[in-house]
């Protein structure tokens, strides 16, 4: 049997780990969670309308959709937090349409969007130093 130098030797067993831990991240990456609990659902109020469970479930639809690259459900996201924007006055959803818009600036359906913020919100602290604004002055 022929014996190895040492420093093949270092680089066999360097070799082998890497492979060994590349094996072992490969199974934890597609094995499932164990002894993970998902987070609890807040408990929901007694006076809680269904409408806004539907409007919640329709907005987080479009930005599964939206997020996968969709431009049809990214534009008609945008336009849907910026309604409820209006109606609620929740700067959230106006932070987050402003996001949804920056995604696809480039998307012709945008024009629309940006006359629209242009017009209604460059007043607004969430807005102000956007481009979209500081471009309109």
């Amino acid at each position: 049997m022929r014996r190895l130098s040492k420093r093949t030797q270092l680089i066999a067993s360097f070799a082998t780990g890497a492979v060994v831990s590349g094996v072992l991240l490969t199974f934890a990456m597609n094995s499932p969670a164990a002894g993970v609990t998902p987070p609890g659902k807040p408990a929901r109020a007694a006076a809680a309308e269904p409408f806004i469970a539907v409007a919640q479930s329709r907005l987080d639809l479009l930005r599964n959709q939206a997020a996968s690259g969709d431009e049809f459900s990214n534009w008609a996201l945008s336009n849907a937090l910026l309604d409820k924007f209006d109606l609620t006055g929740d700067s959230d959803d106006l932070y987050e349409a402003m996001v949804w818009v920056d995604r696809r600036s480039d998307m012709y359906g945008n024009q629309e969007l940006a006359a629209r913020v242009i017009d209604r919100y460059c007043g607004h602290r969430v807005v102000r130093w956007h481009w979209f604004c500081i471009l309109g002055e």
